[in-house]
């Protein structure tokens, strides 16, 4: 299932009549390292805000953008959560992708956003989590682990099990997973853009575990860029 980033509880965005425009561009694989990320994550977050991030938001921050892009290996074009639509600097690339209707998995194809460099990237997935997701910014200042999956889950930023979610983002962050309910549907929504096509190359088998979690799950599905405008 497609997740509006507005959530599912405000009303659907009226198309501007002045739409970006957008450049679309070849899928390419960036795969990046997460001391890599995290390095880019720490820069973004300086330019937004003024000052440098506490370790807590960047653990945090990190943790997600390596659930979203299997530890950097499954990155395409730059883009650190797996973000439909087009970039600010107008860029797009397609991709095939498992959607979810119910109970129902499918092959579609989608428009991801695409970006020129690392630190673009990183700039407009901390900007997307700014702008909609303050919730989960304030409660990954705090460490909140659970807070900081409450928030993105009730403004619509994963379908999946809130539990499950916040579990795989335990174990990115070398915490101990909390036991969850063997009754909670299997809520998986999608995988990333190009996750069928990830390669082998995995350090452990918690690792390999984690990056197979997140492909199921697929936490990011934003809207096109034109519902941004609205706010």
């Amino acid at each position: 299932m497609r997740v509006d980033a507005t959530g599912p509880s405000e009303s659907s965005p009226q198309v501007h009549a002045t739409e970006r425009v957008s450049l679309e561009v070849p899928l390419t694989r960036t795969p990046t390292a997460r001391a890599e990320m995290r390095a880019a994550l720490e820069r973004a977050e300086t330019r937004l805000t003024g000052h440098a991030p506490s370790h807590a938001l960047l653990d945090l921050v990190t943790a997600q953008a390596s659930l979203e892009t299997g530890s950097g290996r499954s990155m395409y074009n730059f883009n650190f959560g797996g973000i439909k639509g087009t970039s600010p600097s107008g860029m797009t690339a397609v991709s095939g992708t498992h959607e979810w209707e119910g109970n129902t998995r499918y092959h579609t194809q989608a428009h991801f956003r695409a970006y020129g460099s690392l630190d673009e990237g990183a700039q407009d997935y901390l900007s997307l989590l700014h702008r909609r997701y303050g919730g989960a910014i304030a409660a990954a200042e705090m460490g909140d682990v659970d807070g900081f999956a409450h928030a993105l889950k009730a403004r619509g930023y994963f379908t999946g099990p809130e539990a499950r979610y916040a579990n795989d983002l335990r174990g990115l962050l070398g915490l101990p997973r909390r036991p969850v309910d063997a009754t909670l549907p299997d809520g998986a929504v999608g995988s990333t853009p190009g996750a069928d096509a990830i390669d082998q190359g995995f350090s452990s088998t918690q690792e390999l575990a984690l990056l197979m979690s997140a492909v199921s799950m697929s936490a990011a599905r934003i809207a096109a860029p034109q519902s941004e405008d609205e706010e």
